[in-house]
């Protein structure tokens, strides 16, 4: 999204840290040498990245089991320290630097009256708390099309309030779009067999 120049207004999380611990955040990550700096100055080394993507950095055990803060640091065994760093931080870092802007609230009121209510619907009563296929471009489908019919739908609602036609009249529109999604993922065969139920189920929601 941020690559896209999208600028995500996310829910803050409070940190999961127990009490009497030191936070992630007063470690300090160093960009250039690709490591963490704790409380006491000391150094922890990446890894390795696991299989959640997230990359590793460990202390130096032999430095810890004496370190006056070892236990505001950690409870391990074997006194080491672990931190880990999503290979998106980047990206997650950009999203804090956003909540602490100025318009931040203002802007995040309006989640509940545009986003969060099309994404209800969507989970409530188009399927959408589980995916029914496996593969990114057969996910990408099925959210496509989940979304398209909701904006289709939006849209013959306008079309109704505003008295430009009855909605039913989107009834080519639901088909020939969706015919046109069909046809970049589907066989023509697989389109004749669904197309129909799809504009059929569309209109059975107005």
């Amino acid at each position: 999204m941020i690559d896209d120049n999208i600028e995500p207004f996310l829910p803050y999380k409070r940190p999961m840290t127990k009490k009497g611990y030191f936070k992630k955040s007063e470690f300090v990550y160093d960009e250039y040498f690709d490591c963490y700096i704790c409380p006491n100055n000391e150094i922890l080394k990446y890894t390795t990245t696991n299989r959640e993507g997230h990359r590793e950095y460990k202390s130096n055990k032999n430095k810890c089991k004496n370190c006056k803060y070892l236990k505001m640091c950690t409870n391990s065994k074997d006194n080491t320290k672990v931190i880990c760093r999503h290979i998106w931080e980047e990206y997650i870092e950009k999203c804090e630097e956003i909540r602490h802007r100025s318009d931040y609230k203002e802007i995040y009121s309006r989640r509940k009256e545009t986003i969060e209510r099309v994404l209800k619907s969507a989970k409530e009563y188009h399927s959408m708390r589980y995916t029914r296929t496996i593969g990114k471009q057969k996910i990408e489908l099925q959210v496509g099309l989940t979304f398209a019919c909701l904006n289709l739908m939006k849209l013959a609602k306008i079309m109704d309030k505003n008295g430009w036609g009855h909605p039913k009249y989107l009834y080519y529109i639901t088909k020939y779009y969706l015919l046109y999604l069909f046809n970049r993922y589907f066989s023509i065969i697989h389109i004749k067999k669904h197309i129909e139920k799809f504009s059929i189920c569309f209109l059975s929601t107005l």
